[in-house]
């Protein structure tokens, strides 16, 4: 499988004050791959003469805090961080199903910050609410409730550390940042098509679980919000192939017939 990850897209949701955060990624691990005891005078003066590299016109100044200062680029760290934990495996690991079910859970009601990369999520079905707990848990964050005081405003669970590193791991996997009725969402990323069965199923009852609304006299279950028809095909696609059954999308939701939402378990 693709990575739902990948180290050279997270380095770029950081900014480097002089290059391409990717770029610096690559210049750090060359400079400190030179002798603990060279300063960074010797270290920029060997990195620009190796012609085995792509660098040119290196400064000392460019490595000088690496070198010198024992320092990292931030987006060396989240680098760093997504590969200790698992967030960037290629194969479908629990740490990588943990990321899925955390992508699609800011999908139906979560939200990442667009300043901090902070995300967090308000789910009020007490099952979703321990499969995001659990989520986070797998994917080495843990977490932690935030209760409001004011009843208009819902309960948060949040990432108790790595927060805004998760943030950004998510908003690579396809995760929406910011705003989500500020841009079309044409439906759940691509892999979520691809995920294991098993994956793909807990990924749907995520999503039903919470934004699934039974109609009056019926057993089917209605999914809406303002998102547009290809957003609700992919997703009533997604549960037809898990449940079999009939399940039609249209400009304004979703709706799961009874039959699919037996399969699913949910009647």
């Amino acid at each position: 499988m693709t990575p739902l990850i990948k180290d050279e897209t997270l380095a770029r949701t950081y900014s480097h004050p002089s290059k391409d955060p990717w770029r610096a990624i690559k210049l750090y691990r060359e400079a400190t791959a030179k002798p603990t005891d060279w300063g960074s005078h010797r270290v920029a003066s060997a990195i620009n003469s190796d012609q085995s590299n792509d660098f040119d016109g290196v400064s000392r100044s460019e490595v000088r805090a690496w070198v010198d200062n024992d320092s990292m680029p931030d987006a060396m760290r989240a680098v760093e961080t997504a590969r200790d934990l698992g967030w960037t495996a290629q194969e479908w690991t629990d740490t990588v199903g943990g990321i899925a079910k955390l992508v699609i859970g800011t999908y139906a009601f979560g939200s990442i910050a667009k300043r901090t990369y902070s995300p967090s999520w308000s789910p009020t079905n007490e099952k979703v609410i321990r499969t995001i707990e659990d989520a986070l848990t797998q994917v080495g964050s843990g977490f932690t409730h935030v209760v409001r005081d004011n009843p208009s405003q819902g309960d948060e669970i949040r990432p108790d550390s790595h927060a805004t590193r998760l943030g950004r791991a998510l908003a690579v996997a396809g995760a929406p940042v910011g705003n989500k009725n500020s841009y079309s969402i044409t439906g759940f990323p691509a892999w979520s098509e691809s995920a294991p069965q098993e994956l793909k199923k807990d990924l749907v009852l995520l999503f039903v679980r919470e934004r699934g609304i039974q109609q009056e006299g019926k057993a089917t279950l209605v999914v809406q919000s303002d998102r547009g028809s290809d957003y609700f095909e992919r997703i009533a696609q997604l549960i037809r192939d898990i449940t079999g059954e009939t399940v039609t999308a249209s400009e304004h939701g979703v709706t799961i017939s009874a039959n699919a939402v037996r399969e699913l378990g949910l009647a």
